[in-house]
């Protein structure tokens, strides 16, 4: 990486005025800027203090309502949400639920490492039966090609020893 350069990711806007966030709950966050309201630029003077006031003051109390209403909803949401003992409940759970499952697993498995092993060692008797049949039949095969050639040759021998007369009737 060259030293001294900034990375080319993007980074949150920076901007002077304060940071304000924008989402689905944006209608129900109120700050104390939304509570005044923007002042209108009447050319007229006001009638008198008090209705100023008093038109404020209902602004204020219906944004109070609604912001009352909103903190309700949010502690009946906030009620059906599970808690800490809840969740750590249920994790308990889980983890004997698994090792139940872990346990059973673990038993198949020993099951199936003894019945390998049985069939590893009747596959090695199988093996070690068909070697010594290979043999067997190999010292079969020399035998018989070791007959064949005497049979051959006491034929031959035993023609040799006869008497051929040729011309007699």
């Amino acid at each position: 990486m060259v030293r001294n350069k900034r990375p080319n990711t993007p980074g949150p806007a920076r901007t002077d005025s304060p940071r304000r966030l924008t989402g689905p709950m944006d209608e129900f966050i109120v700050t104390p800027s939304d509570l005044r309201g923007p002042r209108p630029t009447d050319k007229m003077a006001p009638a008198s203090p008090g209705l100023e006031s008093a038109g404020e003051s209902s602004v204020a109390g219906t944004q109070l309502s609604e912001l009352a209403q909103i903190r309700a909803e949010l502690t009946q949401i906030s009620a059906k949400m599970l808690t800490r003992e809840d969740t750590s409940s249920l994790a308990q759970e889980l983890r004997a639920a698994l090792r139940e499952e872990l346990a059973g697993l673990r038993s198949d498995l020993t099951a199936l490492e003894q019945k390998v092993e049985e069939v590893e060692t009747a596959a090695q008797g199988c093996e070690d039966q068909h070697k010594a049949t290979e043999v067997a039949v190999t010292r079969q095969g020399n035998l018989l090609i070791t007959l064949r050639r005497q049979v051959e040759d006491l034929e031959n021998r035993s023609r040799r020893k006869n008497i051929r007369i040729h011309g007699l009737p």
